[in-house]
């Protein structure tokens, strides 16, 4: 009898042992996953300043305050468009290239992805967003066809990629540049490793005085042509004509406009929760699709060709 009572206890000693031990763990991965996120937020919060010193600086425009982020034995990776041509460099400071930064950004510091844009030049929400940015940054993601560097460029500055831990995009006051800043940041000093600069290239929804249609389905599409016949490219002095089924382009002169028998609407992209496009494809023969011509329509109700090499974007507005 003796026997089973110690048995016994010795099995609820056990389970209690087990229950004290499981409660302990509990605890400590508690512990341990709220002093991860502590220590995450104590990050943000403690870097807040840094952030926000960067971005009064670059809203400086003086050189020597940008130069002071710029390591000298690594240099600074700067990206920008000299007119149509995409120039990457590496460079010392940015004592050369400041006119190519030169608009003001929002100073108000969000550690979150960039919002949606809404078109007509607005985004859902302004700032300098921070996020995280380990092992995505590289500099072969820039586009690099006229620079044409040898791959001894982009082994020579490897450090500015395994050393970027943050990434920002900031947008200027006028909500029409958007400002890539790749960074490093140790123990409250913030290195400048990258910046480039690109333009909110907005000619499908960049008009605030043309408002939006209904862009729900291809049937509002098939119904807007129904009252809208014309859309003209003052600019280029092009018309997309659906009465004489006729579109001039530069490939198409007035004497010898692309005439079209069909045209067939893509399936609708909804670029946000505000702008959607479609690509619309014109054909001289709809039995052959090699005879087409590609167009995208906007929920602005306007026609884009992009531009191609030297020739200019086409917008084609609705003419009423």
């Amino acid at each position: 009898m003796k026997a089973k009572i110690y048995i016994l206890i010795t099995i609820f000693l056990s389970v209690i042992l087990g229950v004290f031990w499981c409660m302990k763990s509990d605890k400590n991965s508690v512990k341990e996953y709220t002093q991860r996120i502590e220590t995450k937020e104590t990050v943000k919060s403690d870097s807040v300043s840094v952030f926000e010193s960067f971005a009064k600086d670059f809203n400086s425009h003086q050189s020597a305050k940008i130069n002071k982020y710029i390591d000298q034995k690594l240099g600074v990776a700067l990206f920008y468009h000299d007119g149509p041509y995409p120039i990457l460099q590496v460079a010392a400071s940015i004592d050369q290239k400041i006119a190519w930064f030169n608009s003001d950004i929002f100073e108000n510091i969000e550690f979150e992805e960039l919002p949606d844009y809404l078109g007509d030049f607005r985004f859902a929400k302004t700032g300098f967003f921070v996020t995280e940015n380990r092992g995505k940054f590289s500099l072969k993601d820039f586009d690099d066809s006229y620079t044409s560097h040898p791959e001894s460029f982009f082994d020579d500055n490897k450090n500015l990629e395994t050393l970027c831990n943050y990434s920002a995009i900031a947008i200027d006051n006028k909500q029409q540049i958007l400002y890539n800043f790749y960074f490093n940041l140790n123990k409250g000093k913030l290195t400048l490793l990258c910046m480039s600069v690109d333009s909110v290239d907005d000619i499908m929804f960049g008009n605030p005085s043309i408002p939006f249609i209904p862009f729900d389905s291809k049937a509002d599409i098939e119904n807007y042509f129904k009252d809208h016949k014309i859309f003209k490219d003052k600019e280029n002095n092009a018309v997309i004509d659906f009465n004489k089924k006729e579109i001039t382009y530069y490939d198409f002169p007035n004497d010898n406009p692309f005439v079209f028998e069909d045209y067939k609407i893509g399936e609708i992209k909804n670029e946000s929760d505000k702008i959607k496009s479609v690509e619309i494809i014109f054909y001289t023969d709809k039995s052959n699709p090699d005879s087409s011509f590609i167009t995208y329509f906007s929920n602005k109700g306007s026609f884009v060709v992009p531009s191609m090499g030297v020739r200019p974007p086409y917008l084609y507005e609705v003419m009423n």
